[in-house]
């Protein structure tokens, strides 16, 4: 039996790989996640892609999580001349919500609010921070800035404002009718669009939990404000994304690597599962060949310790969904074999001091299991919560997860280091025998192999064996 890498893959479904012959190439090819970005198409679109996904996964028999991306408050630009106008660097430009159509010196916002959320001397991007505006004056409920350098505007481009705070509200009207789609077709995961605090956590998981839903929740740092709040925010989360698009243009581009190692870092502390996000391999929207720069990236992403990689436009409209997958596949099996052979690279995740009983038990089964040169490591769990907490120790021995529910077996595909997953009620008076039997099944051990078993370390009944097969 061929176990899948530690670290798990991410990708944006879209008119590229949405049908069922390339869906089966991208699985095959090392997929575990498909984002579906509620900021673009149809509910129509979304079912049927919901549909193939689940034909093929189930085809195959292997497991694959579905993500909804919630697209969140959106500032843009409004309705532009066609071929949009050119601002020249000094032009002194006006942003209006009053106007329908833009000019030359006129440029129409489609967020009203903008106007009371920025102040003067403040920074406006545009374009995703090609175009950077300063505020001169706010007059007549219109916004006065100068033009810092040249660029093209268009209909629908993006604002950002890096030195103000949106007061607009995360979760948006469309969002919470795109959240009962979602939550009606049972997806795995949902991610949060520019989070600001905690507590945009917990009203998604209100509104969750009043639709009757249990989709875990991704939080998106891709604000100022969430570094600012990060701590709480991961705390509140089941998952976090680093969004470097958007975190780019809300700060400097060349802040994003130090954050992506802080926010990975935060998250690896508090055990949970984090996903690098946002051009790792680009150039292969239109190119077969990944650049040896992004190669880097996605290997040092890796390096840093992220739970998962994620592919968008790469899987969503490039050329080659299936090469994109197999080369960040292949970019992780090299990464991985390089961390296992030196322990300076596993991070130092503090098991210092007292800690709750069940992590207390996690992290033991987890040192027993490198003690005792184990060949598996085995979690019976029915809510993830066991894997999880072994997960977080990056030990580098196969992580073989049991679990009663399908749910969890899919929400265990973000996981790093979970290799393989079964679905199966364990006899709880036979757990050596079963486990022993599973093992040797599947070629995951052999005859006089070790192995390390916890069982729900989250309840009561907590326990940790070591058997040999």
């Amino acid at each position: 039996m061929i176990l899948s890498n530690r670290t798990k893959i991410v990708c944006t479904i879209g008119p590229a790989s949405q049908d069922k012959a390339t869906l089966r190439r991208m699985i095959m090819g090392g997929m575990d996640v498909a984002r579906l970005n509620f900021s673009h198409g149809t509910y129509e679109d979304f079912e049927i892609i919901i549909k193939n996904i689940r034909a093929v996964s189930k085809e195959l028999k292997v497991p694959v999580a579905i993500m909804q991306d919630l697209q969140g408050p959106k500032i843009r630009v409004g309705k532009m001349p066609e071929g949009g106008i050119f601002l020249t660097k000094g032009q002194e430009i006006k942003l209006t919500p009053k106007r329908k159509t833009g000019s030359k010196n006129i440029i129409p916002i489609l967020y009203e609010k903008l106007v009371s959320d920025v102040k003067p001397n403040g920074r406006i991007l545009l374009k995703d921070g090609m175009i950077e505006l300063t505020v001169l004056k706010i007059e007549k409920g219109e916004i006065h800035a100068r033009v810092n350098n040249e660029g093209t505007i268009t209909s629908h481009v993006g604002i950002n404002v890096p030195t103000s705070s949106i007061k607009a509200n995360v979760i948006t009207p469309k969002d919470i009718k795109d959240l009962a789609f979602g939550l009606k077709h049972k997806v795995d995961f949902v991610a949060l669009s520019f989070v600001k605090k905690a507590k945009n956590i917990r009203d998604l998981r209100n509104i969750i939990k009043k639709k009757k839903g249990n989709a875990k929740i991704v939080a998106k740092i891709e604000r100022h404000e969430a570094i600012r709040n990060l701590e709480n925010i991961v705390e509140e989360s089941d998952v976090i994304m680093v969004a470097r698009g958007d975190l780019g243009v809300e700060l400097y581009p060349h802040q994003v690597p130090i954050l992506q190692k802080k926010i990975i870092r935060e998250a690896n502390k508090q055990g949970k599962p984090v996903i690098t996000a946002t051009e790792m391999l680009q150039s292969m929207l239109n190119n077969p060949r990944a650049t040896r720069a992004e190669v880097s990236d996605a290997s040092n992403a890796i390096f840093d310790h992220s739970d998962a990689l994620m592919l968008s436009n790469e899987t969503a409209v490039g050329k080659y969904p299936v090469r994109a997958v197999r080369t960040l596949n292949r970019v992780a099996t090299a990464t991985e074999k390089e961390l296992q052979k030196s322990e300076i690279f596993i991070p130092n995740i503090s098991t210092d001091g007292p800690l709750p009983p069940a992590e207390a038990l996690c992290a033991s089964a987890a040192k027993l299991a490198i003690d005792t040169k184990a060949k598996a490591i085995v979690s019976l769990t029915n809510s993830g919560f066991t894997a999880r907490e072994i997960a977080k120790h990056r030990v580098y021995i196969p992580h073989i997860v049991i679990t009663p529910k399908k749910r969890t077996q899919r929400e265990m595909q973000i996981l790093w280091g979970v290799n393989k997953t079964f679905v199966q009620k364990i006899d709880t008076n036979n757990i050596i025998d079963h486990i022993r039997t599973l093992l040797k099944k599947h070629r995951i051990g052999k005859k006089g192999d070790r192995a390390v078993i916890i069982q729900n370390a989250s309840t009561h009944q907590k326990s940790v064996i070591l058997i040999i097969l």
